[in-house]
């Protein structure tokens, strides 16, 4: 009796259990995701100097969902880059892939990069990390290690990349309907330029603050389309949706005209495409890579076979991987 007296009486003034992070999505996300991020960075940055450094800009993409660091890769590490894929586009046996855009329900195709029109919006070459040492020192410059790190409160995982040579003209988008993650909120993009871009060249646009609309549920469960199980007039709805919703509170649409080695780093959820092409004769290099935390795995590796399933390490803090090579 006096035991289950003590037991009782135990706990009353036992602690409660941690409140948990409430989160805008309900898919969860980073700590910048969190409702009391701003707090949460306060408390980091009186933490640890390293935060501290950063939290200026920690706050704004908290607040707006993109960052940008301006002069974030060296010129001549670009140069470098640049020079080794332009000998990949005139070789004859480069291992190098292409995505192109096809008519169809999943709208793109992946050929061998000599068959793609790279003049054409909407080709991107694949992961060229994966075969261009010059591309390592682009996806990971230390400014962008340095942020991603911060937010990921991890190693970073860079899982695809995506080379543009001309202004990609897709329409206003979410990552997250296409880039998929077993933890589909643990996704931070960078955007760098390879050259000075110009107006009317299909500049980057993106709406301030679209990190923070509702989500959007395919098929009423499912952050990412599935193109053989969600509706092609549900996948139009939400590309309607983002114009529409941003809109309504008043976000505005922004455009990207970067100086050679700028980059923008966006969130998951940052509403983004690319503009119409006013004059055709603008290139607008640039080179976008998709990462994740290193404790967390690309969604294509449930269907690749083991021996494919590799990650790759730059060095302790970065690693990349890709579901092409």
């Amino acid at each position: 009796m006096l035991r289950k007296l003590y037991w009782s009486a135990r706990s009353l003034f036992a602690s409660p259990p941690p409140a948990q992070p409430e989160y805008f999505s309900r898919f969860g996300g980073l700590w910048t995701d969190r409702r009391d991020a701003l707090a949460v960075l306060d408390r980091k940055a009186a933490q640890d100097p390293a935060v501290a450094a950063l939290q200026g800009k920690l706050k704004f993409f908290i607040e707006n969902g993109y960052v940008i660091l301006e002069g974030a890769v060296p010129l001549d590490a670009i140069d470098a880059y640049r020079a080794e894929l332009q000998a990949a586009f005139e070789a004859d046996n480069t291992p190098l892939l292409a995505s192109v855009p096809v008519q169809g329900p999943q709208d793109k195709d992946v050929v061998p990069l000599a068959q793609a029109d790279l003049d054409a919006p909407l080709t991107k070459v694949l992961d060229t990390y994966v075969h261009l040492p010059s591309a390592l020192r682009l996806s990971f410059a230390d400014p962008l290690v340095r942020f991603l790190s911060t937010v990921f409160e991890d190693g970073i995982l860079a899982f695809q990349g995506l080379h543009f040579e001309r202004g990609s003209t897709q329409a206003v988008h979410q990552d997250t309907a296409y880039v998929v993650l077993e933890n589909p909120m643990s996704l931070c993009a960078s955007w760098v330029a390879l050259e000075d871009v110009q107006p009317g060249s299909g500049e980057l646009m993106y709406y301030a603050g679209s990190h923070r609309l509702p989500d959007w549920l395919y098929s009423g469960a499912f952050k990412h389309y599935n193109h053989e199980r969600d509706k092609h007039e549900e996948h139009m709805a939400h590309l309607k949706s983002l114009v529409e919703r941003s809109g309504e509170r008043g976000l505005p649409l922004q455009t990207f005209l970067p100086k050679k080695g700028d980059a923008l780093i966006w969130s998951a959820d940052l509403a983004h495409g690319g503009s119409q092409i006013g004059d055709p004769s603008l290139t607008r290099r640039s080179l976008v890579t998709h990462y994740t935390s290193a404790s967390t795995k690309p969604y294509y590796f449930r269907f690749l076979p083991a021996e494919r399933q590799k990650v790759v390490q730059v060095n302790p803090q970065c690693g990349h991987t890709t579901m092409y090579y």
